[in-house]
């Protein structure tokens, strides 16, 4: 069984270092196509054709793979004024609970991409612009970032509630 969790968790740790290395690409990428296409508008007069749907694409994709990496590392947003003022077992009590939450919300928000991405891959969607492109590719791979990001958050959930059950036996 540990080394079923082990082999789980370096899986996890392998799928994150592959989201947070997707969102420096896509940012990398996002940053060049803007550069050159305000160089190109301002010195030619000429915009690149489909670089404001494809940064827009890619924004969407950056904000999931971001969910995915601040979910494993644990940094998001927490009310910190609160909970620095209860003790060791109040503060993972709160943990596991805003994990609880953010789980069951992750959820039901994978489900609802999940029905997006399959009825967009159903009708082959594209972006209506000077050039199309298939945007069925994006709403999958935003839909398999949240699947990451809600794994993840089970995981600390997972973590946070062994954390309260340590701190109760004392072990």
């Amino acid at each position: 069984m540990q080394s079923l969790l082990k082999g789980l968790e370096k899986l996890l740790e392998g799928i994150s270092k592959i989201s947070i290395t997707a969102a420096a690409l896509i940012t990398l990428t996002i940053a060049i196509m803007g550069t050159i296409d305000v160089m190109t508008t301002n010195v030619i007069k000429q915009a690149i054709p489909g670089a404001v749907e494809m940064s827009s694409a890619g924004l969407a994709l950056l904000v999931f793979f971001g969910l995915a990496v601040a979910s494993r590392s644990g940094d998001h947003i927490k009310v910190d004024i609160l909970i620095n003022r209860l003790p060791g077992r109040g503060r993972s009590i709160c943990s596991a609970i805003g994990y609880l939450v953010t789980t069951i919300f992750f959820m039901f928000w994978a489900q609802q991409l999940w029905f997006l991405a399959r009825k967009s891959w159903s009708i082959r969607e594209t972006v209506l612009g000077l050039i199309q492109f298939p945007l069925y590719p994006v709403k999958i791979a935003i839909f398999l970032a949240l699947a990451v990001a809600t794994v993840e958050t089970i995981r600390r959930f997972a973590l946070s509630v062994v954390t309260i059950f340590r701190k109760e036996t004392g072990n």
